[in-house]
């Protein structure tokens, strides 16, 4: 134990995470505190040396993968020593261009994308991560990449489905979330209706779980027990999935168009879009009823849309992408058509809209850095961006509430996933040592 605490202190003078590295920064956060520190130290050092034959062998702390956690270990661990996951330095963003065909990474320190980390697959359109891999949901295939290489792991088809009337069904592989342990990955097929279970050790299909029509939105309880899944327009209501038996065990009327969520951290209350309407909603699911909505927009609006929504870290605002169409005048008085995308920033407390950013004519999906300072969202400054396929990301401030600047090069940018996302993992028994 000395030997390894006196090697510590010589490493973590000089430690410097490198790109290849930057995973390695969430995983060696042993107790999801936020940083990788002295109690995430004591819980490697109760597991060196042990084997995977060795009873407490904990895998988390085989970073090389070798079966055993030895010196080539503890020098990964001591170069994420005194980092955290949600520093800007450590925190990248992948972008699911669909229309693109990539999933292009972005290095949200610099806000530069980086085509050596590109990802190049069909049509995706979900992203999750995982401690070493990335995976993908595309139309018709499920695929997982390295997170440090970008090199392909596997790639499972999502063949089309024989109708009973002899035609073929697309499957239409959408949103990803993985299970606590990330050992199984639970899909969206909003063409057939289902949501595809899969074991990502054995990297195969297990099971599908049929589903309202069009599943498309996905997230999974805090405990790790339900998933939620929303149907758009297919449904309105959402779908509450059993994660150990893979069986629906009720359906929950919303009265709305939904297809994205924000779940507190207590996993008490689950915050919806209306892609319908002007609406955000908060369902309570442990009585499943509505207990709150807003309308958001202003008055005189001719349409406005919800398109999708996160929360805070700590849980108390909620951000809404938001899209309003409105009449205005010109400088001479007349009246024209106005279209304003941005974000609508609400206090959760008292659910009440706070303020709003404009950050073009047209908003869609976003996603929110871990430490809640900053969101990017798929739009375009100008309507006639879209008919070229020219979206780009904004980069809105929401400390300040304003816009930044924009990233292009993007096609159709529709789904977001930082790699700094903490993977809520069983926290070790406690251990003592002698010294």
């Amino acid at each position: 134990m000395k030997k390894i605490v006196i090697a510590l202190c010589i490493f973590i003078a000089s430690a410097n995470i490198s790109d290849a590295q930057q995973s390695n920064t969430e995983a060696a956060d042993f107790d999801g505190s936020g940083r990788v520190d002295f109690p995430d130290f004591l819980i490697f050092a109760g597991g060196f040396g042990k084997s995977t034959s060795d009873i407490g062998f904990d895998a988390r702390l085989d970073f090389s993968g070798n079966g055993t956690v030895d010196f080539p270990d503890f020098l990964v661990f001591a170069q994420a020593f005194g980092t955290s996951p949600n520093d800007p330095q450590n925190v990248l963003l992948y972008i699911a261009d669909v229309t693109g065909s990539r999933v292009e990474v972005l290095d949200i320190a610099t806000n530069l994308l980086d085509p050596s980390r590109a990802l190049i697959v069909d049509q995706p359109r979900g992203v999750a991560l995982s401690t070493s891999q990335v995976y993908v949901a595309a139309i018709d295939t499920f695929y997982a990449f390295d997170k440090n290489s970008g090199a392909a792991t596997f790639a499972i088809p999502l063949d089309p489905i024989i109708s009973t009337s002899g035609g073929r069904e697309s499957r239409g592989g959408f949103r990803v979330v993985l299970s606590k342990d990330q050992n199984t990955a639970f899909v969206t097929e909003e063409g057939i209706g289902w949501v595809e279970v899969f074991d990502l050790n054995a990297k195969t299909s297990t099971t599908h779980i049929p589903v309202s029509n069009s599943p498309s939105g996905i997230t999974i309880s805090p405990d790790g027990s339900r998933i939620y899944v929303a149907h758009g327009l297919g449904a309105q209501d959402i779908s509450v999935i059993d994660t150990q038996n893979h069986t629906v065990l009720e359906t929950i009327p919303v009265g709305a168009a939904v297809t994205r969520f924000a779940m507190s951290a207590d996993g008490n209350k689950l915050y919806l879009n209306n892609t319908e309407g002007n609406v955000v909603q908060v369902l309570n699911t442990q009585n499943k009823t509505i207990e709150n909505s807003l309308q958001v927009g202003q008055t005189g609006d001719l349409l406005t849309r919800v398109y999708d929504v996160a929360l805070s870290p700590d849980g108390s605002r909620l951000f809404a992408a938001v899209w309003r169409f409105l009449t205005g005048f010109d400088t001479t008085g007349a009246p024209v058509n106005i279209s304003w995308g941005g974000i609508v920033v609400i206090d959760t407390q008292t659910f009440t809209q706070v303020a709003e950013i404009q950050a073009g004519e047209l908003v869609a999906n976003m996603g929110v850095t871990p430490d809640g300072k900053t969101a990017y969202v798929a739009g375009v400054e100008s309507l006639d961006d879209q008919a070229t396929g020219n979206l780009q990301v904004f980069i809105i401030d929401l400390e300040n509430n304003q816009s930044l600047g924009t990233i292009r090069g993007l096609s159709l940018p529709v789904a977001f996933a930082f790699n700094a996302s903490k993977p809520a993992i069983p926290q070790l028994p406690q251990i003592s040592f002698s010294f």
